[in-house]
C-alpha cells in the first residue's frame, strides 16, 4: 500500500467521526437567573373563604345587623295617685302602711299582681305597694302587661289579732311635739294623715302604749315605723334603742304591750277631732 492511499483513508475516517464526537459533548450550562425563573412556584395563599375554614379560631365574622342593633330600653312606667293613697308593705290592706301618698303623687311602677289589683311602685318615700283601682290611680293599663308579676311574702305577724288590728286600723294617734300634740291618724298606723313627716314620734291620743314599766311610741322613719321608749335614755334588751315594726306587732299580739286608753275618751291629749268618738 502506498503512502497516498493511507493518508486518504485517515482523512476519510476523521471526517466521519467528527459528528459523533460533537453529539457526545455536554451542553453549555444555562445562566443562574434562568434556573430561578424555572423554580417551582410557591404555594399561593388560600382564598378568603378557605382561610376561614382552615383557621376558624382566628377568623373574625362581621356582626350582623341584628347583633349590632341593641333592643331599645323600655321607658319607665309611671302612675299618678288620684286621691290620698297609702303606700303599703305588701299588696293588701292587711299589710302595714309605709307612707301616705297625697293626690297627684307620681310614682314609678315596677311590678304588679296578676290581675293588676295592686301595683309595686317606687316613690320618694321608698318602695312599696299601692291599690291599682282605676278610680284611685291613673296608669297606662296596656303597658302593665310588660311588667313582672311579683309574688309578695305574707306579713311577718298576725294582722288578724284583735290588738294588732286596733293598732293598725282603729286607735287614734297623735304626733308628739315636746309637750304639745297634733293629730297623726283618726284610726291606726295604716291611716296616717299627710301631716306626718319623717322623724315624727306617734302615740295614742288616749292613754299610753305600755311595755313593762315603760311607755313606748312609734317613730316614723324612712317610710316605716320602729318602736322607741318614751324616755329618751331608756333602752330595750341588749341596749337596743329601737325595735322593728315586726317585733312591735308581735309584742302587741302577745299582750306584752298594752293600750291603757279607750275609744271616745276625752280629753286624752286634747286634740279636737282626732278621735271621732271623743266629745269635748
Amino acid at each position: 500500500m502506498n503512502l497516498k492511499l493511507v493518508l486518504t483513508v485517515i482523512v476519510v475516517l476523521l471526517l466521519v467521526s467528527i459528528p459523533f464526537a460533537c453529539s457526545a459533548v455536554s451542553p453549555t450550562p444555562q445562566p443562574e437567573a434562568a434556573e430561578v425563573d424555572q423554580a417551582a412556584p410557591t404555594e399561593a395563599p388560600p382564598p378568603a373563604d378557605e382561610a376561614n375554614e382552615l383557621t376558624p379560631a382566628t377568623a373574625t365574622q362581621a356582626p350582623t345587623a341584628a347583633a349590632q342593633a341593641a333592643p331599645p330600653a323600655s321607658a319607665d312606667l309611671t302612675a299618678q295617685t288620684l286621691v290620698n293613697l297609702n303606700l303599703r308593705e305588701g299588696p293588701g290592706t292587711h299589710y302595714p302602711v309605709l307612707a301616705n301618698l297625697p293626690a297627684g303623687t307620681e310614682v314609678k311602677v315596677i311590678g304588679r299582681l296578676p290581675d293588676n289589683a295592686w301595683l309595686q311602685v317606687e316613690a320618694e318615700q321608698g318602695q312599696g305597694w299601692i291599690n291599682g283601682q282605676a278610680d284611685l290611680v291613673q296608669v297606662e293599663t296596656a303597658a302593665l302587661a310588660s311588667l313582672p308579676v311579683v309574688e309578695a311574702l305574707p306579713p311577718a305577724y298576725n294582722v288578724d289579732d284583735p290588738m294588732v288590728r286596733q293598732v293598725l286600723e282603729q286607735i287614734p294617734l297623735v304626733i308628739h311635739h315636746g309637750g304639745t300634740f297634733t293629730c297623726a291618724s283618726h284610726g291606726g298606723l295604716n291611716h296616717l294623715l299627710p301631716e306626718v313627716r319623717n322623724g315624727h314620734v306617734l302615740g295614742p291620743h288616749s292613754g299610753d302604749f305600755v311595755y313593762g314599766v315603760d311607755n313606748v311610741l312609734f317613730e316614723y322613719s324612712n317610710g316605716g315605723f320602729q318602736l322607741i321608749k318614751e324616755n329618751p335614755i331608756a333602752r330595750f334588751a341588749a341596749g337596743a334603742k329601737y325595735l322593728s315594726m315586726v317585733e312591735a306587732m308581735q309584742l302587741f299580739a302577745r299582750d306584752e304591750i298594752v293600750w291603757t286608753g279607750a275609744f271616745g275618751q276625752w280629753p286624752g291629749r286634747g286634740v279636737t277631732g282626732c278621735d271621732p268618738a271623743a266629745k269635748p
